[in-house]
């Protein structure tokens, strides 16, 4: 722009203002100035785009920075939780099983005797009697019963429990409990069996058993397993 030109117009100006000759056939769309002849027109400023980038999702989907989307965790990381939950829960399950059905796992636990254990009994605690003693003796074992011969009749059966549990003896002559009920940790309790064959079971782990006969030890079993019938049969009368 020169000074003292009226004439004169900046450049923002000159782009602005393009010449106009009057005709009937303008559309109207742009103001038109009647003194100079031309018609004005509006320019809109390029605005500048910042570049960006997106993030192919395995949905199939697009994340862009910015958006309130979360990103999913790295595979590493996300294996890396599911196996961790997977173990707690395995563990879970086998807490569960240990407490509630012991003998399950029966074929999978290892049993060592303890040191100084006496002499006679075997890895499951039961007492091995001498040969031609006059001792307990077992005739059968399966999964979830054993049976073992006893010398005679009366007999006791003393169960010593290391936590609650609750035991049933019952006679296998007439069906008849002669003891059903839950016995305190730490207690002694001595059933007698006037005679007959009788089934025992204990509904805890942990629980021991002593068999005697003429106020005589006769047998012992180290570790009552859960829910397992343990029955005795007289051998004489």
């Amino acid at each position: 722009m020169v000074a003292g030109r009226p004439d004169a117009v900046s450049a923002t100006s000159r782009a602005a203002v393009t010449p106009f000759e009057p005709s009937t056939e303008w559309p109207g769309g742009a103001a038109i100035d009647a003194r100079g002849g031309t018609a004005v027109t509006a320019e809109i400023p390029a605005v500048p785009v910042a570049p960006a980038y997106g993030v192919l999702l395995p949905d199939g989907s697009i994340w862009y920075p910015g958006s309130k989307r979360k990103l999913p965790a790295p595979p590493f990381l996300r294996v890396t939780v599911w196996t961790l939950a997977f173990l707690v829960a395995v563990g879970g399950a086998g807490l569960i099983v240990e407490h509630y059905h012991q003998s399950w796992m029966d074929p999978v636990r290892h049993i060592v005797g303890t040191p100084g254990q006496p002499a006679g009994t075997d890895g499951t605690g039961t007492t091995r009697p001498a040969s031609g003693s006059n001792e307990m003796k077992e005739t059968s074992h399966t999964a979830n019963s054993v049976t073992y011969s006893v010398p005679g009749i009366p007999y006791v059966l003393e169960i010593k429990t290391t936590r609650r549990c609750y035991v049933v003896v019952k006679s296998l002559t007439n069906q008849l409990d002669l003891f059903a009920s839950t016995i305190s940790a730490d207690v002694t309790q001595s059933v007698l069996v006037p005679s007959g064959s009788t089934a025992l079971e204990a509904y805890a782990g942990g629980a021991s058993l002593s068999v005697s006969f003429h106020d005589k030890q006769v047998g012992t079993i180290g570790v009552l397993r859960y829910a397992v019938s343990y029955n005795f049969n007289p051998s004489s009368s």
